[in-house]
């Protein structure tokens, strides 16, 4: 006799700029997640077992298991009464939860790798305890939530980064790695003004080692590069919003309005009131060249 065909459960994925934490055990169901290239997936599977399908490798999982999917589309399937938890978040909000000094960097490179690693029952269960106080604070939103979630999921990608088997006493993080960590640390920092010894803190390289690394990989120094990133930042918002000079200048942390005036000037070579005006007679200029198409 044929047996029931078993509908599954297909989960939608979060928004590009939302973080999910889910529990789920005991389903009558199999469980399909769907996995978006602009988001990071941690799977914590007790018990049960499944599969996932990510950066062209198809996996075999069987509980329990902690699973790390960076950024990549791809898909997890696990069966019916399986037990365990998810999580879904976008870069910067891993990014905002980065311990700070020598061990970020290996942190951060060890999330932007898949991992799939076997783990003893009792560690699985401690990780899933993280992941449902994420859940409960998600769903609270009490004050403070938003610092507890930080806390927690430093400490579960402190726990994928020890399930990735780091060097117990590593040399200094490689030029590349000093590169890329900086960019990533001034997406994330640069409307706080950090200075160049906190990005050289967070990476846990020294100032000069930072200075030399950023003018080697681009002919600039590290402040030039966090000027242009906030003048990229502040033209845009001139460009594209009715914001007065004034609150620009507040959302991008400067101490008032006179500063950041000083400071567009001299990069730009004209106020943010004349940028402003030549971005409207462009966009006047522009639209009387459509109206004149036959």
């Amino acid at each position: 006799m044929r047996e029931p065909v078993q509908s599954a459960i297909t989960f939608a994925p979060p928004t590009a700029s939302a973080m999910e934490a889910r529990l789920f055990g005991s389903s009558l169901h199999p469980l399909i997640w769907t996995l978006r290239k602009n988001l990071d997936y941690l799977f914590i599977i007790l018990s049960g077992s499944g599969s996932i399908t990510a950066n062209g490798r198809h996996s075999a999982l069987e509980g329990p298991v902690v699973v790390w999917s960076p950024a990549t589309e791809g898909a997890i399937s696990l069966e019916a009464g399986s037990e365990g938890g998810m999580l879904a978040a976008p870069d910067v909000i891993l990014g905002q939860a980065l311990p700070a000094g020598a061990v970020s960097t290996q942190v951060r490179e060890a999330i932007s790798r898949l991992l799939i690693s076997r783990s003893a029952a009792a560690d699985a269960r401690q990780m899933l305890n993280l992941l449902g106080s994420i859940e409960g604070e998600l769903k609270g939103d009490e004050a403070g939530s938003r610092e507890a979630v930080q806390h927690y999921i430093a400490l579960l990608l402190l726990k994928i980064w020890r399930m990735s088997d780091p060097v117990q006493h590593p040399g200094q993080p490689s030029p590349r790695m000093i590169v890329r960590g900086f960019v990533h640390l001034v997406e994330l920092h640069v409307r706080n003004h950090w200075g160049v010894p906190q990005y050289a803190s967070a990476l846990g390289v020294t100032s000069d080692r930072l200075n030399t690394a950023i003018r080697r990989a681009t002919g600039r120094s590290p402040m030039e590069l966090v000027h242009a990133r906030m003048l990229t930042e502040a033209a845009r918002l001139l460009h594209s919003s009715a914001m007065q000079t004034g609150e620009i200048a507040e959302l991008l942390g400067f101490r008032d309005a006179a500063y950041f005036s000083r400071f567009f000037k001299r990069l730009m070579g004209m106020s943010p009131r004349q940028y402003r005006q030549q971005a409207v007679d462009r966009r006047g200029a522009a639209q009387d060249s459509y109206a004149a198409w036959p």
